[in-house]
């Protein structure tokens, strides 16, 4: 009998199935690791810009000179002397004067409410897929009757 060196066509569809779970096994993992990251950096940025929204809101409070009469609302639009802050087509904009900035992409939700002497300021984001909405709130005391 004459042995010849070399693989069957058995060993080598073997060969290739148990290469192509392996692989397949592989890049699930990779997939789902990236996806998970994917949220993860969707949510962390959501977060930060309801952050910045809320402390830009405070540093402009802090710079008031007479709180009481440069603070008012009108509808969901927070009005600080000559600033403005409001939600529009998913965006929360600063306005100074003539000038607008974009402080938070991707909300779904701005609040300002004022009642006895407190600022009460509700930011709900755009939730990732199927996730449940970030909300944040913050609470401050701008003066007033107690």
């Amino acid at each position: 009998m004459k042995r010849t060196n070399g693989f069957t066509l058995i060993e080598c569809v073997i060969a290739f199935s148990l290469f192509s779970i392996v692989l397949l096994l592989a890049m699930n993992l990779y997939l789902t690791g990236y996806r998970s990251y994917r949220r993860q950096e969707y949510q962390v940025d959501v977060e930060q810009n309801a952050r910045v929204i809320l402390n830009r809101i405070s540093e402009t409070l802090r710079r008031a000179d007479n709180l009481s009469e440069e603070l008012s609302l009108s509808g969901t639009v927070l009005i600080i002397g000559d600033t403005r802050y409001y939600l529009q087509n998913g965006t929360v904009y600063e306005r100074i004067g003539g000038g607008t900035n974009t402080l938070g992409l991707r909300i779904t939700r701005f609040e300002p409410s004022l009642e006895n002497g407190y600022l009460t300021i509700g930011i709900e984001t755009q939730p990732y897929r199927e996730d449940n909405p970030f909300y944040l709130e913050q609470v401050l005391f701008v003066g007033g009757d107690e």
